[in-house]
């Protein structure tokens, strides 16, 4: 008798402690995800290649606990065999080990992508997804110094926008939109190629953050993260490049970005790779119209 008392009140608690509790993945406010965003790495020859082994070696030693990795193109400056195996090599020295990788103009020059899909993804487009966040990854389909994205992509992301209102969306392509009031996103080389094809959509449905590269400018220029008005709850961030620029006057910088599980604050951390510091000038942190889901 004694034994099946001890039995229900042992069941009774597990149950009451499980209800109590609820999903605790889910709202557990400590519980990170964690985001490494960097671009145009691109060395044109092997001295430059240290800029990325280098940022590899010091996210390794001072960031700890990053989730994945996103790089927003133009890995390689012209495509062989020899750069596109050093950008794998490198990278596998990461503790980090989940990437995600767009193709830039250069990564596309001279051979229309043929190494890049067979090295790294046959896929230019794609998704991932992250509980309840939707990140869409856009390449460059031709080997224009602007970006080239054909309309099936575009009707293609026109339809995830769409059917994804209820999540966070993230889109990844190597240049910015023209109107995203990014320095130097207005000339058209330096943008996407018929931009106002997504501009005319995100005054009706939003995204929550457009990341590119491709301008290679410093984190210190004021509108590296932009908003306009006439676009329905979209942030734009140029990642800018690892490699260093202006004769060393450029630093290699990268972001860090965090969510936080049951929270709808994005924290947005500029990384100078060169300095082994976070550029406290250049940290945002905005709230999104829904929580980040565990």
């Amino acid at each position: 008798m004694k034994f099946k008392l001890l039995a229900i009140f042992t069941l009774f608690f597990s149950c009451f402690t499980i209800c109590a509790l609820g999903n605790t993945s889910e709202d557990n406010p400590d519980k990170e995800l964690k985001i490494w965003f960097l671009s145009d790495i691109q060395p044109r020859n092997k001295k430059e290649r240290k800029d990325f082994e280098n940022a590899v070696k010091e996210i390794n030693k001072n960031i700890a606990d990053i989730d994945f990795t996103v790089v927003a193109g133009d890995i390689v400056d012209m495509t062989t065999e020899d750069s596109f195996d050093w950008y794998i090599d490198a990278k596998n020295k990461s503790y980090i080990k989940e990437w995600y990788e767009i193709a830039g103009n250069h990564d596309l020059k001279p051979d229309e992508g043929v190494l890049y899909k067979k090295k790294l993804n046959s896929q230019l487009n794609y998704t991932v997804t992250k509980n309840n966040l939707l990140m869409i990854f856009m390449s460059d389909e031709k080997r224009s110094s602007a970006s080239d994205i054909s309309n099936e992509t575009f009707n293609w992301w026109k339809k995830l926008v769409i059917n994804n209102q209820d999540k966070i969306i993230f889109v990844i392509t190597h240049a910015p939109l023209k109107g995203s009031g990014i320095t130097f996103s207005s000339f058209n080389r330096r943008n996407i190629i018929d931009s106002n094809r997504f501009t005319k959509m995100l005054k009706s449905n939003g995204v929550d953050l457009w990341l590119s590269g491709h301008l290679h400018i410093p984190h210190s220029i004021v509108s590296n993260f932009t908003s306009n008005k006439k676009f329905k709850n979209t942030k734009f961030l140029n990642i800018s490049s690892i490699r260093r620029e202006l004769m060393g006057f450029k630093d290699s910088e990268s972001f860090i970005i965090s969510l936080n599980c049951g929270s709808s604050l994005v924290e947005i951390k500029s990384r100078n790779h060169t300095r082994s510091s976070y550029n406290k000038k250049q940290v945002y942190n905005y709230k999104l119209n829904k929580k980040y889901l565990c």
